[in-house]
Order: C-alpha cells, then sequence, then structure tokens
C-alpha cells in the first residue's frame, strides 16, 4: 500500500476528525455523571442513605463538592469520597407518629365502645372495658404503623456507574 503524501493527509484528517469526533460526543457523557453527582446539592439538610464499597451509612446531607460529600452521622460530620459512593437514597417522610397516634386513639375509642357494649351489667366491668380498650389501642397502633409504611419507598438521587 503505497500512498502519497496528498493522501496520507487526507487519511490523517479524517482519522483525526473521527477520533475529534468521538471525544467530542463523549465529553458531555464524562461531565454527566459529576453533574448528577452535583445535583445532590438540592437535597441538602435531608436525610440520606449514601451506600459506599465500605457499607452503609444514614445522616442529614450537609455539603456536596466535586470530589466528596458530606454527610452528619454520629454528631459528626462524615466526609465521604466520591469515588468510593455507590448509591444515594432519600429517606421520604412517612409520618410513622402521626399514624401510630392516630389509629391507637381510634382503636382506643372503639375498643371503649366496644367494651362498654358487651360488659355494661358484667361484674367488674371497669376492668374488662379497660382491657377491650387498650387491646385496640394495641390493634390500631400496629395498623397505624403498617399503614404508613405502604407504598413508601426511598428515591435513589444518585447512582454510580
Amino acid at each position: 500500500m503505497n500512498l502519497r503524501r496528498s493522501e496520507k493527509s487526507k487519511v490523517l484528517v479524517i482519522a483525526f476528525s473521527g477520533a475529534l469526533f468521538v471525544l467530542a460526543a463523549s465529553g458531555p457523557l464524562l461531565g454527566q455523571a459529576s453533574a448528577d453527582f452535583l445535583r445532590l446539592q438540592k437535597h441538602i439538610n435531608k436525610q440520606v442513605t449514601v451506600e459506599t464499597q465500605d457499607g452503609q451509612g444514614t445522616g442529614q446531607l450537609l455539603r456536596v463538592e466535586e470530589s466528596r460529600l458530606v454527610v452528619y452521622d454520629a454528631a459528626k460530620p462524615k466526609p465521604i469520597p466520591r469515588e468510593s459512593v455507590k448509591r444515594v437514597t432519600l429517606h421520604k417522610s412517612r409520618h410513622t407518629v402521626a399514624w401510630v397516634a392516630g389509629t391507637s386513639g381510634a382503636g382506643l375509642a372503639a375498643g371503649f365502645l366496644i367494651g362498654l357494649s358487651a360488659f355494661h351489667d358484667t361484674k367488674n366491668a371497669n376492668n374488662k372495658i379497660t382491657a377491650v380498650a387498650l387491646v385496640d389501642a394495641g390493634v390500631g397502633a400496629a395498623a397505624g404503623f403498617g399503614l404508613s409504611r405502604i407504598g413508601k419507598r426511598d428515591e435513589v438521587i444518585f447512582q454510580s456507574e
């Protein structure tokens, strides 16, 4: 394959143009992971779980930088290098306390009414009515805890490739 000088320069220009095109097309993809990581800034001061190569940590997201993120964990800031971060998930508010309090109150009221209608004329009626009301309050609290968990999945806000 004996190429003249003008043919060699054409081949070099085509090869260089192809390489430049590939680099230009992959440039935004290389920067995309950085942009995704920096998008974590809008979740500052929210509860997150960070999965790393060494394990999992939960805490309040304090700061996001190009090379690391800082999570407030166990009463002190914990810097985590970007290279070790596999996934960051955002905790959704489940209002568990409100669900448990509301349904246990409803259970207590229902238990009082059921106990009162069943034991109003019996001996030791107060003890029986109280027992039924407290058992129903416990059932209501358990039901409220279960209801607070339905359909609530933590949202993945960053995942490394």
